[in-house]
């Protein structure tokens, strides 16, 4: 028997039909979990994120995939990499400091050009 144009037909809307549930079933529980609260405009953002953060943790995790990349390495040389990456760490430390007062700086330049309420909408210090 040769399929005809209601075969056809048929078959398009069954497959319209499982696209569209499918859809409809991403939509609802993509929506669930997209659905996050956001910072209101005008808070300032979390400038404690340095004090949140466990260098010590990210210098024991550098260094053992480090030392998991490279399997043969001396006691010295682990030293020598442990000793490196801690400056590393101290270095990234002061860079975001830094960081963290220009936009500072950036923020009380840019509060002398504003009204009072403007002011009230600037955000935060830092992007952190």
């Amino acid at each position: 028997m040769k399929p005809t144009f209601k075969h056809y037909l048929s078959i398009a809307f069954a497959l319209l039909a499982i696209f569209l549930s499918g859809y409809g079933i991403g939509f609802l529980f993509g929506e669930r979990k997209g659905r996050q609260a956001s910072p209101k405009t005008g808070m300032s953002h979390n400038t404690n994120q340095e004090s949140n953060f466990d260098w010590a943790t990210w210098e024991k995790s550098t260094l053992q995939t480090i030392s998991n990349a490279i399997d043969d390495l001396t006691p010295e040389q682990m030293q020598t990499i442990r000793l490196e990456i801690s400056k590393t760490s101290q270095r990234i430390k002061a860079a975001r400091q830094t960081a963290r007062e220009e936009f500072q700086d950036l923020n009380e330049r840019l509060k002398k050009h504003l009204t009072p309420e403007q002011r009230g909408k600037l955000p935060g210090a830092s992007p952190d």
